[in-house]
């Protein structure tokens, strides 16, 4: 069963070569793959000469476009979704994959360790969560992780999201789809973005993504 990376990454010269080696160094993975989307530094060349796949997007189109050019180039049975801020702690990788490649789950989700005082307000969060239970899903912990690993099919069928919405439209999918999808505690770490002018525009565009994402799907949420 082969097992493809793909990492959506913009500007993040700083910390995908570590995030890539350490992919590289987790067996069950054959192919990692970096879609540039569009950065303004070194992040192609620094994701290529660590040994990536890399393919790179003339314009910066989002989180969920770049996913699905570096999906659609996938080889593998599995796809394994991640940040590219992960650096060293992408190895817990190896612990995301093994309920799916054991056939426990068609998708795993990652949780991280939650530290006091770090991210945001939970409001992103919630209307996330609110959303996948409404449309028949479980109450995630942390509903939009970007770190999954998935069966092609999950991708293929419910991979269609506006941006940041797009863990929001793999949650409302899975269930209704008759997929199983389980939660799994990692040791990884990557940049949270925290409450001042910068992570406030975010959140607020995050927001907007994953409210777009439900207005799309809203059939889901009528059980």
């Amino acid at each position: 069963m082969k097992v493809s990376a793909v990492i959506p990454a913009y500007n993040e010269e700083a910390t995908i070569a570590k995030t890539v080696r350490a992919l590289e160094a987790v067996e069950a993975i054959n192919e990692v793959i970096v879609i540039d989307d569009g950065s303004q530094d070194g992040t192609f060349q620094a994701a290529r000469e660590a040994g990536a796949f890399t393919f790179s997007l003339a314009a910066n189109c989002g989180k969920g476009q770049a996913l699905a050019v570096g999906c659609a180039l996938a080889e593998g049975d599995i796809l394994l979704l991640l940040d590219a801020d992960l650096g060293d702690t992408a190895r817990e990788a190896a612990v995301l994959l093994e309920p799916v490649m054991a056939g426990e789950a068609d998708m795993s989700i990652a949780v991280f360790p939650l530290t006091a005082g770090e991210g945001g307000f939970g409001l992103v969060q919630g209307l996330s969560r609110w959303a996948i239970k409404r449309s028949g899903g479980p109450l995630l912990n942390q509903p939009l992780s970007g770190q999954r690993a998935m069966k092609r099919a999950v991708w293929q069928k419910l991979g269609v999201g506006y941006g940041f919405g797009i863990e929001t439209a793999l949650g409302m999918g899975v269930h209704r789809m008759g997929y199983r999808v389980v939660e799994v505690p990692v040791a990884m770490t990557h940049r949270r973005t925290g409450r001042d002018f910068r992570g406030m525009v975010h959140r607020g565009r995050q927001f907007l993504h994953v409210f777009i994402t439900i207005l799309r799907h809203w059939r889901w949420l009528l059980g």
